[in-house]
C-alpha cells in the first residue's frame, strides 16, 4: 500500500494485483476501531478498540501477521488508505501495477522494481577481516519469496529492497578476477554454515 500511495502521489495511474476489495475491507475495519466502534470483520472482530488491536500485534507473537496493517494506519491513517483504494485504475489502464510477491507468481512484465520491504538478515556479533559486522545467515523463504519477485521482469529489473544481496557473503559478487576473494569465500562458507545449522 506505502507503494500505492507513492504511485498515486506521483500521478500515475495505479493497479493493485488481484485488486484492493480485501485491504478496502481490512481499512473499513481498522477505521471502525478507531472510531471506538467494533467490526464485523473476521479478522478483526476479537478486538474493541484500535488500540488493543495495536497492542497483540506489537506484543504478542501470533498477532504479528497484523502488524503491517497496524503500522500502515498509523502512519498514514485510514481515510488516506480507503482514498487511495478508491483510486485504484484497472489492470489493462494502469501505467504501474502493484503486487506482492505472493501475488505475482505466474505473471510477467516488461519492467520490474523491487521495493524496499525486502529487508536484509541481521547482522551478527561476529566481525569480518576489516571490523565490520558480518551479515547473518539468509531465511531459505525469504530467498524463495525474493526469486518469485526478481523473475518476473521479462526485460528490464531494479532490484532496489534486494540490493543488500550484494554485499552479503552468501550473495554472488563477482570481483573483477572472476573468481571469489579468499575473504569472501571465507565468508560465505561460514554464512552457509550457520544457515545449515539453523535450519
Amino acid at each position: 500500500m506505502v507503494e500505492v500511495i507513492r504511485q498515486l502521489a506521483a500521478d500515475r495511474r495505479v493497479a493493485l494485483a488481484g485488486g484492493g476489495g480485501a485491504l478496502s475491507a481490512l481499512a473499513r475495519a481498522a477505521h471502525e476501531l478507531e472510531a471506538g466502534r467494533r467490526t464485523a470483520h473476521p479478522e478483526l472482530m476479537l478486538f474493541e478498540t484500535w488500540g488493543e488491536l495495536r497492542e497483540y500485534a506489537e506484543f504478542d507473537p501470533a498477532g504479528r501477521d497484523l502488524l503491517p496493517l497496524v503500522e500502515l494506519v498509523d502512519e498514514h491513517g485510514t481515510p488516506t488508505l480507503l482514498r487511495a483504494l478508491q483510486q485504484l485504475s484497472p489492470e489493462e489502464s494502469a501505467e504501474v501495477t502493484v503486487s506482492t510477491a505472493h501475488r505475482a507468481k505466474g505473471r510477467e512484465w516488461a519492467s520490474v522494481r523491487i521495493a524496499d520491504d525486502f529487508t536484509g538478515p541481521d547482522d551478527l556479533d561476529e566481525r569480518g577481516e576489516d571490523g565490520a559486522p558480518l551479515p547473518g545467515p539468509i531465511d531459505i523463504d525469504e530467498a524463495r519469496l525474493a526469486y518469485v519477485a526478481v523473475t518476473r521482469a521479462r526485460s528490464l529489473l531494479d532490484i532496489g529492497g534486494l540490493s543488500w544481496i550484494n554485499g552479503h557473503p552468501a550473495g554472488d559478487p563477482r570481483p573483477t578476477s572472476g573468481k571469489p576473494t579468499t575473504q569472501t569465500a571465507e565468508r560465505r562458507e561460514q554464512a552457509t554454515k550457520r544457515g545449515a545449522g539453523e535450519r
